[in-house]
């Protein structure tokens, strides 16, 4: 009998937990610096845990190799998501140790797209009966993997998609590639370079191509940096952006009618959206759900009096827009409030008419709905801590006073780069600026903010658009097409940010107009390369 500390344990279940806290150390954590090769390092010592060739597949279960899998989930989802129970005490009032325990659970789902190539790919191994010429060398074989790593990553449904190449973010302005290949290409050539590492700690065998490709895509982003709007034949918008730090217990009070909650937050906008200014202002930004009380955009548009009194008397003063969070009323009505109201962002003229709203599309599971399909109608009737609002079912194109498009995203929205691409593709107008409304306060004083906004900024760098990322309690900046920012606003803080946004017409980047299959097109190119390669390599031997 083997004993649980033998070389097939440490390499089963030791390996790849340590690969998984590594692979966390990409990512903003508030206790330690980012590691911008944190991701190639975990994911090459999960990769070297699990069987690639089909003789050692036969001396080892597929449960073994999940379990490989599940240790790395663990080990990525302790020290980067340890937020997760945080989040569940305060938005779920779930007390500990089963906030705890339910964060741990997440292990089981933050990495789907493992287990889905590990199945697929023990399934391949399985019915091949022998290799065939695409794959018989080395390099083709790690090209495909690569890339059919890059797929399942990119196409498998996840939470909170932090990606393999999301790491190169650390090099920013220099990625160049970035509005040509989106992040797709990045996680490629980092799955590439951990499956180079793995099959070198394993066989000690080095593939050099991996290592050559890499050092020139290095230079091919640094050669183009990228650059933000400049001065010529540029609009400038004067936003003022409003941090209001309504702490969760004011907040849910005065979403519940308390009327000393929703003083407190009505005083707090007033008194910060009408502080005196040094230029004039055009559009004040609030976050999402900043407007405690449910709206009802459709009279809104009608007749401005149906505006709350707190935007009205906002705009008076200030003789701006405002743009900000809420919730509007469904046209569904039932006893248990499912679906009953939507997760909005509204647009208000300087006169207090309704300009524009757009309703949030992807909801967060667990939070704002249920994954159960029509269960969902039922559960609502005895879940409570569930907000089950309706879904959007169309992207909105919003205009500013001097008539510059812009388009709007809520919340986690902004992870997720089909959602976005699919956002700026639907509307007729590309919009030159982005606003995303984000309410963080549920997650604390972690890393979550942080980690938002890293992955946000992916969205400014692919298609070369200005987002104005308005939260809550923080972190609230612009993020500029080159990855830099305004400065930040602090966690927890009253902040007031009078900040100039320059925007000029912007053109679909070539990742917008044709998403992953520029990356597609460069993988079959070197696939043909390694064949090519290992074909005369073959006829000198």
């Amino acid at each position: 009998m083997n004993s649980p500390f033998s070389n097939k344990w440490i390499t089963a279940v030791l390996i790849p937990l340590i690969g998984g806290a590594f692979y966390a150390t990409s990512f903003p954590m508030e206790f330690a610096p980012s590691f911008p090769l944190g991701t190639i390092i975990g994911m090459s010592l999960l990769l070297y845990s699990l069987a690639f060739t089909k003789n050692e597949m036969l001396e080892r279960s597929i449960w073994r190799d999940l379990l490989s899998v599940l240790s790395f989930s663990i080990g990525y989802n302790l020290l980067g998501y340890y937020w997760i129970p945080e989040t569940l005490k305060v938005f779920g009032d779930i007390p500990f140790p089963l906030n705890w325990g339910l964060g741990l659970f997440f292990s089981l789902i933050i990495c789907p797209h493992l287990i889905i190539f590990v199945l697929g790919h023990r399934l391949y191994k399985k019915f091949s009966v022998k290799s065939s010429s695409l794959v018989s060398s080395i390099s083709s074989r790690h090209l495909i993997y690569a890339l059919a790593l890059t797929l399942v990553e990119r196409f498998t449904p996840q939470q909170f998609p932090a990606h393999m190449g999301h790491s190169w973010l650390s090099f920013a302005p220099y990625l160049g590639l970035a509005p040509i290949f989106g992040a797709p290409i990045f996680s490629f050539i980092n799955f590439w370079l951990a499956l180079t590492i793995s099959h070198k700690l394993k066989y000690n065998r080095l593939e050099k191509l991996s290592l050559i490709t890499a050092c020139i895509f290095l230079a091919a982003n640094i050669a183009l940096p990228l650059k933000k709007t400049d001065e010529f034949d540029s609009v400038s918008h004067n936003l003022r952006l409003v941090q209001a730090n309504i702490g969760n217990f004011v907040k849910v009070n005065s979403e519940s009618g308390k009327p000393y909650a929703f003083n407190e937050v009505y005083e707090r906008y007033l008194r910060l959206s009408t502080q005196e200014s040094s230029a004039p202002i055009d559009l004040i930004v609030w976050p999402e759900t900043a407007y405690p009380r449910l709206l009802n955009s459709v009279k809104m548009e009608i007749d401005p009096r149906f505006t709350p009194e707190l935007m009205r008397e906002v705009s008076r003063r200030t003789n701006a827009e405002i743009f900000t969070g809420g919730y509007d009323k469904s046209s569904i009505k039932n006893d248990y409030d499912f679906q009953t109201e939507y997760n909005a962002a509204f647009h208000f003229a300087k006169d207090g008419r309704l300009k524009n709203k757009f309703h949030k599309i992807k909801l967060i599971p667990f939070g704002e709905g249920l994954p159960f399909g029509s269960l969902n109608q039922y559960l609502a009737k005895y879940i409570q801590n569930i907000s089950f609002f309706a879904n959007g079912e169309k992207f909105t194109l919003f205009r500013t006073q001097k008539g510059t498009p812009f388009s709007a995203s809520i919340c986690y929205e902004i992870l997720f780069s089909n959602f976005i691409r699919k956002n700026l593709n639907t509307l007729d107008t590309q919009p030159n600026f982005l606003i995303n409304l984000t309410n963080d306060s549920w997650y604390g004083e972690t890393s979550e903010p942080e980690q938002h906004l890293f992955l946000a900024k992916w969205r400014a760098l692919e298609f070369n658009i200005p987002i104005v990322r308005m939260t809550n309690t923080g972190i609230t900046s612009i993020i500029y097409q080159d990855g830099s920012e305004t400065e930040r606003s602090p966690i927890f803080k009253e902040v007031v940010q009078d900040v100039t946004l320059k925007t000029r017409d912007r053109a679909r980047t070539i990742y917008q107009e044709y998403g992953i299959f520029p990356t597609l097109f460069i993988v079959m190119t070197l696939i043909i390369i390694s064949l090519v390669l290992s074909r005369r390599t073959k006829n000198l031997d």
